[in-house]
C-alpha cells in the first residue's frame, strides 16, 4: 500500500498545532490524535508503519524543543505524557475506537466554539437586518478567541447578507510606544511559563512577579530586582532558572530605566488585560445587553489584579465596553432600559444571582446558581450560561492553585508571600475551602498578618543593635523571605571570600580551600569551572574548605567560591587569581632516642554520626545532615546507581550541601567520622521515595 503519510514539516507543526495546544493551556486540553498531528477522517488509510514513523517523527521534534524559549515547557510535558498517549494510537484497533471518539468529542467542542461568534451574529442581524461589514474585523476576532481560525468564521459568516452601514467617525490610531507588541508578548509568554513552572497563578506583569504594585519607587524596584538576581543565580542551571533569568533582563529594560519606560511598560499591559477581560465582558453583556454598574466595578477591580493601577484599570474596561458596543451603566440609580423581548425569565434570575455572587467572591454559590439557571428548558439560555458557567470554572481553577501557593508559602514560613494569595482569595474566592492541613481563611489570614508584624517588630531591633546581620540573619532563619529583613540585609555589605586555592591531595580528589568573608554569617557555594566555562556546583558549606571527588583526572580546574546569605550573593573569587600550589608536605623532624613509654590509657571508641538525613533544596541541591561527636572531621560520599561511592566533601560542621546531586532521586549519603586518626563505623541516609 502506498503510503498516506505526508512529509513531517517540523516549522508547520509548530505553527498549527504546538501553537493550538499551547493556546489552550497544555496537552490535557488536546486528544492524542491532535497531538501526533494524525488524521481523524482517513486513518483506517493509514497502515501501522505509517502512523509509528509519524509519532516517531513528533516525538522527535518534541525532544529538539524542549529548549524552545515559547514551547520549551510544553514539549517537556509532551515528552513525559508520550508512552500512555501514543501507546493509544500504535494499536490499530484501540486507535480506530478512539478515532470515533474523537469525532464525537471534536463535533461538540466546535459547536461550544462557534457559540459566542453565533450569537453576536445574532445580535447583530436582529439590529441592522445583516452582518455590517465594518464589524467584520470584530467578528473575526470573537472567533478567534473562541479558538476558530479565520477562514472558518468567514465561513460562518457567508450564511448571512453584508450590510452597509453609516460608521461613527474613527479615531486616529495611536503612534506605537517605546513598548512594542512584540516586547510586551515576549514577557507575557515568560510570565505564563513561570507559573506553570512554580505551579502557582502566573504574576501579571513584571512588577507583580517582584512583589510590587505599579505605584513603587525606583528604590523599590531596584532591590527587589537584585534579590531577585540573587535567587536566580542559586537556581540549578534547569529551565526555570533560564525563564527568571530572561525575565530579569526585561525588569531592568523596562522597569529600571526609569519612570518614562516604567509608565510605557504599564501603558503596553493594558493590551494583555483586555484580551484577559474581553470573554468576561462579553459573559456580562450577553446577559443584560449592557454594563450593569456591579460589573463595571467588578471588572475594574479584576484589571488592577491583572497589574494595573486604578485609572488604567478604569479606561481599559470603557475601552472594551466601546469596543463591543455596548452602553455602560453609571451608577446603580440609572433606570434599566426597556427591554424588547419578553419579561425576565427564571434562568435569567439565577445568573444574574451567579454573576452577584461571582462578583462576591463565593464561587460555590455561583457553581449552584449556574446549574439552577442550567435546569432551564428555554432554548436561547444556553450561549449565555455556558459564559458565566466558564468564568466561574476559570475562577475556581485559580482559587486552586492559589490555595495550593498559599499553602506552600505557609508550611515554608513565608508569610509575607502567604498573605497576598490569601488576601486574592478573600477577595475572589472567600468561600473556597482550602487543601487538607491549612485552617480557615480568615484564621491564616489572621496568623499570617500576625507573624508578619512579629517579624517586622524583630527587624526593627535587629536594626538597632550592635551586630545588625547576624541579627537579621536570625529573622530571615525564622521568617524565610521576609521581604523588610532582607531589604534591611540588603543596605550591609557581602564580602566575598579570598586567596581560592585547589590542590589535589594524596587520593587524586582536589581539595579547595579559601580565606573567609569578612561578613559574619556566610556560608558558601563552590562550583568547578568545566572547559566551556560553564560553572558545575560542587557544594556548599558554612566552612572554608571542600573537597570535589567529582574532578576528572589531569589538570586540577579553576574554581569559583561565593559567600551566600539570603537573598544575596558576594562577588566571585577564582582559584585561577592564585598559582596552583601543592598540598605542603609536612617537616621532617629528627626523631630522638625511644625513651620507655608508660601503658596507654585505654581509648574509648568514637562515636559515630547519627539521623543521617538527606533533603531536596529548591535550588536543586541536597542539603544533607547529621549528628555526630565534638571536635570530629566528616567525609560525606555519595552512592550512584551501580553502588560506588563518590566524595561530595569533607568538613567539621554537621551538615553539607550536594550542589552535583542528580536531578531524579535523592540519593543515599554515607557519612564517616574520624577523630585523631580513629575512625567510626559509617553511617547512611535512609533512601527517599
Amino acid at each position: 500500500m502506498a503510503t498516506q503519510r505526508p512529509t513531517f514539516d517540523g516549522n508547520d507543526y509548530r505553527k498549527r498545532v504546538l501553537a493550538a495546544i499551547h493556546r489552550r493551556g497544555g496537552p490535557e486540553n488536546s486528544d492524542p490524535f491532535e497531538i501526533y498531528d494524525l488524521p481523524v477522517d482517513g486513518i483506517e488509510q493509514w497502515s501501522d508503519h505509517d502512523v509509528a514513523e509519524q509519532v516517531g517523527e513528533v516525538w522527535g521534534f518534541w525532544q529538539r524543543q524542549r529548549d524552545h524559549p515559547k514551547y520549551g515547557t510544553l514539549a517537556s510535558q509532551l515528552v513525559e505524557g508520550h508512552a500512555d498517549r501514543s501507546s493509544e494510537v500504535l494499536d490499530r484497533q484501540r486507535r480506530e475506537s478512539l478515532a470515533a471518539w474523537v469525532r464525537s468529542q471534536r463535533d461538540a467542542r466546535d459547536a461550544d466554539r462557534y457559540g459566542l461568534l453565533d450569537e453576536a451574529i445574532s445580535r447583530l442581524v436582529q439590529r441592522h437586518g445583516g452582518i455590517p461589514r465594518d464589524k467584520i474585523p470584530g467578528l473575526v476576532e470573537i472567533g478567534v478567541l473562541g479558538g476558530l481560525t479565520e477562514d472558518e468564521v468567514q465561513v460562518r459568516l457567508r450564511r448571512h447578507r453584508f450590510v452597509d452601514v453609516a460608521a461613527a467617525p474613527v479615531p486616529a490610531a495611536p503612534r506605537p510606544g517605546p513598548v512594542s507588541d512584540l516586547r510586551r508578548q515576549q514577557v507575557r509568554d515568560l510570565l505564563d511559563e513561570f507559573g506553570r513552572l512554580q505551579e502557582c497563578p502566573p504574576p501579571p506583569t513584571l512588577l507583580a512577579l517582584l512583589g510590587l504594585d505599579p505605584h513603587a519607587d525606583e528604590a523599590e524596584i531596584a532591590m527587589r530586582a537584585e534579590v531577585w538576581r540573587a535567587r536566580a543565580r542559586e537556581l540549578p542551571p534547569l529551565r526555570l532558572r533560564v525563564v527568571v533569568d530572561e525575565l530579569m533582563v526585561h525588569a531592568a529594560d523596562l522597569l529600571e530605566s526609569g519612570p518614562i519606560v516604567r509608565d510605557a511598560y504599564l501603558d503596553a499591559v493594558v493590551a494583555d488585560v483586555r484580551d484577559r477581560l474581553r470573554p468576561k465582558m462579553r459573559a456580562a453583556v450577553l446577559v443584560e445587553d449592557r454594563l450593569l454598574a456591579e460589573d463595571h466595578d467588578h471588572l475594574v477591580e479584576e484589571a488592577i489584579d491583572l497589574g494595573l493601577d486604578l485609572d488604567r484599570a478604569r479606561g481599559a474596561v470603557t475601552a472594551l465596553a466601546a469596543e463591543l458596543d455596548v452602553p455602560v451603566e453609571a451608577g446603580h440609580t440609572v433606570p434599566a432600559p426597556t427591554r424588547h423581548t419578553e419579561p425576565d425569565r427564571a434562568w435569567e434570575q439565577a445568573l444574574r444571582a451567579a454573576r452577584a455572587a461571582l462578583r462576591g467572591g463565593a464561587l460555590i454559590e455561583a457553581r449552584r446558581l449556574v446549574a439552577v439557571a442550567r435546569s432551564s428548558a428555554d432554548s436561547s439560555a444556553g450561549t449565555p450560561i455556558r459564559a458565566v458557567a466558564d468564568e466561574v470554572e476559570e475562577a475556581l481553577r485559580e482559587a486552586e492553585l492559589r490555595w495550593r501557593a498559599a499553602a506552600t508559602a505557609l508550611g515554608a514560613r513565608r508569610f509575607s508571600e502567604a498573605l497576598d494569595h490569601l488576601d486574592h482569595l478573600h477577595r475572589t474566592a472567600n468561600d473556597v475551602p482550602g487543601p487538607a492541613g491549612v485552617g480557615a481563611l480568615s484564621a491564616e489570614m489572621t496568623r499570617a498578618r500576625d507573624e508578619i508584624a512579629e517579624a517586622d517588630r524583630h527587624v526593627e531591633q535587629a536594626r538597632a543593635g550592635d551586630d545588625p546581620v547576624t541579627a537579621l540573619l536570625a529573622v530571615i532563619e525564622r521568617w524565610p523571605a521576609h521581604p523588610s529583613a532582607l531589604a534591611a540585609l540588603a543596605t550591609h555589605p557581602l564580602h566575598p571570600p579570598a586567596r581560592v586555592r585547589a590542590a589535589r591531595d594524596a587520593s587524586g580528589a582536589v581539595v579547595v580551600e579559601w580565606d573567609p568573608s569578612a561578613t559574619r554569617g556566610a556560608s558558601y557555594k563552590v562550583s568547578r569551572v568545566a572547559p566551556d566555562g560553564s560553572l558545575r556546583v560542587v557544594g556548599r558549606t558554612g566552612a572554608v574548605r571542600i573537597e570535589d571527588g567529582g574532578a576528572a583526572g589531569g589538570p586540577v580546574p579553576d574554581y569559583v567560591v561565593v559567600a551566600v546569605q539570603p537573598g544575596r550573593t558576594s562577588e566571585e573569587a577564582r582559584s585561577s587569581a592564585l598559582a596552583p600550589t601543592a598540598p605542603a608536605a609536612p617537616p621532617t623532624v629528627p626523631v630522638p632516642a625511644a625513651a620507655p613509654v608508660p601503658a596507654a590509657e585505654p581509648v574509648a571508641p568514637l562515636t559515630p554520626a547519627t539521623d543521617v538525613t538527606a533533603v531536596r533544596q529548591p535550588d536543586g541541591g541536597v542539603l544533607v545532615r547529621w549528628s555526630g561527636p565534638d571536635g570530629a572531621q566528616f567525609k560525606v560520599s555519595r552512592l550512584t546507581g551501580d553502588g560506588r561511592a563518590q566524595v561530595v566533601g569533607r568538613t567539621g560542621m554537621l551538615s553539607i550541601e550536594d550542589g552535583g546531586a542528580p536531578a531524579d532521586a535523592v540519593p543515599v549519603y554515607v557519612v564517616e567520622t574520624n577523630r585523631g586518626g580513629q575512625f567510626a563505623p559509617e553511617a547512611r541516609s535512609a533512601p527517599v521515595g
